[in-house]
C-alpha cells in the first residue's frame, strides 16, 4: 500500500482547519462523515490555556467573521477530506465512512478511522455520542 498520497493530505488538512480558527488554540478534536450523498465535518477546539471547547458553527458569531469567508475555508477543509476519502478508494482500500481527527498545537496529530455503517443513525444522536466519547478528554 503506498501511503504517500495521504501522508501528503495530512498536513493540507491540519493546515485547512488551522486556517478556520481565529485564535490560539492547544487542541483540536474533529469529526468527518462521508457517504452517498451525505458529508459532515464539525470539530471543537480548546482555546489556548482553556478547558472550555468552542464549536466550529459558533465561530463566526463568537468572533464576527465574515460568513462568506469562513464558508470558503470549511468548503476548503471539506475538500481536503473528499481527497483522503478518494485517495483511499484509488488504493484499492475500503473508504471510511467517519474518522476523528485530533491535532494539538505542537502538530501532533492522530486519525481514528471508522468503518461503520452509520447513516441509519440520527445524526443529533452521533453527535452527541462522539461528543460524549472526544470531549472533555484532552489527553491521547
Amino acid at each position: 500500500m503506498e501511503t504517500k498520497g495521504m501522508e501528503q493530505l495530512y498536513p493540507t488538512i491540519a493546515s485547512a482547519l488551522v486556517d478556520i480558527i481565529p485564535e490560539d488554540w492547544d487542541k483540536v478534536l474533529l469529526y468527518a462523515e462521508f457517504g452517498d450523498g451525505y458529508r459532515q465535518v464539525l470539530f471543537y477546539y480548546y482555546p489556548k490555556g482553556s478547558n472550555n471547547p468552542i464549536y466550529s458553527l459558533d465561530i463566526t458569531d463568537k468572533f464576527n467573521i465574515n460568513q462568506k469567508q469562513y464558508d470558503e475555508r470549511e468548503t476548503r477543509l471539506y475538500n481536503c477530506f473528499s481527497k483522503l476519502r478518494e485517495e483511499f478508494k484509488r488504493q484499492g482500500q475500503e473508504p471510511w465512512t467517519n474518522l476523528t481527527f485530533i491535532l494539538d498545537s505542537t502538530g501532533k496529530m492522530k486519525i481514528d478511522y471508522n468503518y461503520d455503517k452509520v447513516s441509519q443513525v440520527c445524526p443529533v444522536e452521533k453527535q452527541g455520542k462522539w461528543e460524549a466519547k472526544y470531549l472533555g478528554c484532552k489527553n491521547y
